[in-house]
């Protein structure tokens, strides 16, 4: 589209029409600006009197588009226009009133021009007008977006500047406070009259543990999010992997009452990250030992027969399971099903799925509420 209005402006001129634009600048200013105020009264007098400052140059510019068929006038429409943009994004404008402002001056600049020219306008004169007016309002808009990414993603970094070195500093006191809750927890175990302190002592411990392991999650998450994770590949067999993180899941599961077993292929040896495949079971099997109360969680391991090679693992629950609607959103940051009183900010899925996307592989979810929920890593092979 933009080739064919550039293309329209370079083989044909208007100059008739472009004295008009420029006769009748002011009025079409002073309507704009009224027109402005009453329909969109979010925006404050500060950014109109800047719009109606940029509106002179970016209607002689449009003028010396109309006027000639050489490049350079419409390139400097586009350039103006851009700087529209750019100035309406650093204003917090909101860009679907940078639309409207477009929208606005398109009759005015039509019915103006009529008056200047003392008739109707033609069907070509009224085709340039509009493909000037559209021409501009893209350059602004797409300086306005580019701004406004260039923002988020400088934000962004600032952000992840912030919590990584507010994670390190609060990492060393906490492990000052832990390293100190572990001595006296040595100094009170034989003392019988301390029984109900050493309780205390050990919430304490849990507590910093949780909160560390929170502060990690942040971390991972941030890492996964702003691409600065790559697979580093390596023979790895999954059973095995699973194994592992089952032996480690089992005594929170132990202390619910519940059991974490292991089924299917005896092993599943393929090339993938280790790490990341560790984070997104962890994740995986944590969360079902979270949720369920009672019963157990199964982890099953099936290989796939050629042509679908690879391996899936199948986290499965006895839990309350997810509404179908909640299932794809549990991926997403911050975002949570029915929590059904367990604390936490969302993050354990969201990371596993950024950890699959990483490793190209899959990360799926099924679940019948009332009966539990199954969630399918696959990893191609």
């Amino acid at each position: 589209m933009k080739d064919l209005i550039l293309h329209f402006f370079q083989a044909k001129a208007f100059p008739e029409l472009a004295s008009a634009v420029r006769a009748r600048a002011g009025a079409v200013i002073r309507r704009w600006e009224s027109a402005a105020r009453e329909i969109l009264p979010r925006a404050d007098a500060l950014t109109h009197e800047q719009l109606r400052d940029s509106l002179p140059a970016t209607l002689e510019r449009l003028a010396g588009a109309l006027e000639t068929t050489g490049p350079r006038p419409t390139a400097a429409l586009l350039d103006e226009s851009g700087e529209h943009g750019v100035d309406r994004a650093a204003q917090a404008y909101n860009l679907a009133d940078l639309l409207v402002e477009f929208d606005l001056l398109r009759p005015i600049l039509m019915e103006e021009a009529a008056v200047e020219l003392g008739r109707d306008v033609t069907l070509g004169e009224i085709i340039a007008l509009n493909m000037g007016v559209d021409l501009a309002a893209r350059r602004s808009v797409l300086t306005f977006v580019q701004r406004q990414r260039a923002d988020l993603e400088a934000g962004a970094k600032v952000q992840a500047k912030y919590l990584s070195f507010m994670s390190h500093d609060i990492r060393g006191g906490l492990n000052a406070i832990l390293l100190s809750a572990e001595v006296l927890e040595t100094e009170l175990r034989d003392e019988p009259r301390f029984a109900q302190a050493m309780e205390d002592v050990d919430s304490i411990r849990r507590n910093i543990l949780d909160t560390v392991a929170a502060m990690d999650r942040f971390l991972k998450a941030e890492q996964l999010r702003s691409g600065k994770v790559a697979a580093k590949r390596a023979v790895v067999d999954l059973r095995q992997l699973a194994a592992e993180v089952i032996m480690t899941a089992r005594p929170q599961a132990a202390a619910k009452g519940l059991a974490v077993t292991l089924h299917g292929a005896e092993s599943c040896v393929m090339e993938t990250d280790r790490e990341l495949v560790l984070t997104i079971l962890q994740n995986l099997v944590g969360n079902a030992i979270k949720y369920t109360a009672k019963g157990e969680v199964r982890v099953e391991v099936v290989g796939r027969p050629a042509p679908e090679t690879g391996c899936a693992i199948e986290v499965l629950d006895t839990g309350p399971g997810i509404a179908p609607e909640r299932i794809e959103g549990l991926f997403a940051p911050f975002v949570r099903g029915e929590t059904h009183g367990q604390s936490g900010v969302g993050l354990g899925l969201y990371i596993a799925r950024q950890a699959a996307d990483v490793l190209g592989a899959t990360l799926d979810a099924r679940s019948t509420p009332g009966v539990g929920t199954t969630f399918t890593f696959y990893v191609p092979g």
